[in-house]
């Protein structure tokens, strides 16, 4: 059994109990300090119940700070693999380097969160002041209360309120309600580019995107009507070569997130595909759905720049939609790398592609070109 919570100052502790030995005998009992949890992957969110109290397997380090266990000394730095009982549910999910983790326990030393839009209203429904509001169940967002945490408002800015691009004219007041919301609900925390460079910088990410984002709407809405509908084996390969000629004659990269998301949606025809869900195919696609799904996506992107450009700096991108987590942890993204006004990095998407060998996967995904990267700033 695991038991995680903070300590005074704010760090994470987390105690793990040996179920009892045979005869009854008491198992073992260590308690770890500044604790550091190993991303998980697909298969623990896919089965994952985060709107009830988690249980989920949990790996990490941290220091020894208490123990029965005779010959483990205090201070010592010690390995833990075990499954959390948690008396928090984790609607909210940290998408960090390599999987995701509940979102307090995905906070390092000097990590910058960047919370969606629906995270930051949970965040303002949900506290105030720092303290749960009446009738609020446990949650791990919660915990983000307890410690100066940085957070960026760049997402909720960037997604707007309108699913189009925010106006000029409007960012500065979706600033403005970002900053508000933060900080009745979290007074501790420590707003970072919620300033006149961060909206410039918004504003800079708008422009940079905006032809990218065009041509990916116009890939989607040529895609929606093939794929809206459950495809059938015999046409999975006719609809696979479908979604890379689309991808080529509208000018949109074959490694682009958008192309291996719809190319999952061929892929996975047990109609338990995250990526369909995420890029919201179905028999009305609006502008706006198109809108959103590419806002997700270009979610994900960032945080990869961001690996990329900050490579020391722990960041987690943390989101309510169990579908985008699922695109995270099925990507398997890794190696970022930004050289030559280019990001550079490794997918091993074998999740979200069940069926499709190797060979088919690399020529597949052979680079047409390469668009202009935008800025970020953490």
């Amino acid at each position: 059994m695991t038991r995680c919570n903070n300590d005074p100052q704010g760090k994470q502790m987390l105690r793990v109990v040996e179920s009892v030995q045979e005869g009854g005998s008491p198992g073992g009992e260590i308690t770890f300090s500044e604790v550091s949890f190993d991303p998980l992957g697909y298969a623990e969110l896919r089965d994952a119940i985060l709107h009830e109290p988690l249980h989920i397997p949990l790996c990490g380090q941290g220091k020894v700070i208490a123990s029965n266990i005779e010959g483990l000394e205090l201070g010592q730095i010690g390995r833990f693999n075990t499954k959390l009982e948690s008396r928090f549910k984790s609607k909210s999910i940290g998408l960090v380097r390599g999987g995701w983790l509940p979102s307090a326990m995905a906070l390092e030393d000097n990590s910058v969160v960047l919370p969606d839009r629906c995270v930051v209203a949970e965040l303002n429904a949900r506290l105030k002041n720092g303290l749960p509001k009446s009738k609020a169940e446990n949650d791990f967002i919660d915990l983000f209360a307890d410690s100066a945490i940085r957070i960026n408002p760049l997402l909720f800015v960037l997604e707007g309120d309108a699913r189009q691009n925010p106006r000029p004219e409007m960012v500065e007041r979706h600033l403005s309600e970002a900053v508000s919301k933060l900080r009745s609900a979290l007074p501790k925390a420590i707003l970072v580019a919620a300033d006149p460079q961060g909206l410039k910088g918004v504003l800079g990410l708008i422009q940079d995107t905006q032809p990218g984002m065009a041509r990916k709407h116009d890939f989607l809405m040529r895609l929606n009507p093939k794929l809206k509908s459950p495809i059938g084996r015999r046409h999975a390969d006719i609809q696979w070569d479908g979604v890379l000629a689309t991808a080529d004659a509208c000018g949109v990269p074959r490694t682009s997130l958008v192309v291996i998301a719809a190319l999952s949606t061929v892929a996975m025809q047990d109609g338990k595909s995250p990526a369909k869900r995420l890029l919201k195919f179905d028999g009305r696609y609006t502008e706006a759905e198109t809108y959103n799904a590419l806002a997700d996506l270009r979610s994900l992107e960032l945080l990869m720049y961001i690996f990329a450009l900050f490579p020391d700096q722990h960041v987690m991108l943390c989101t309510a939609d169990k579908n985008m987590a699922l695109f995270w942890a099925g990507l398997r993204a890794s190696n970022f790398a930004f050289e030559h006004g280019r990001l550079n990095f490794d997918v091993a998407p074998r999740d979200l592609l069940p069926g499709i060998s190797e060979e088919r996967w690399t020529h597949a995904m052979v680079p047409q070109f390469h668009p202009e990267p935008p800025k970020v700033r953490v």
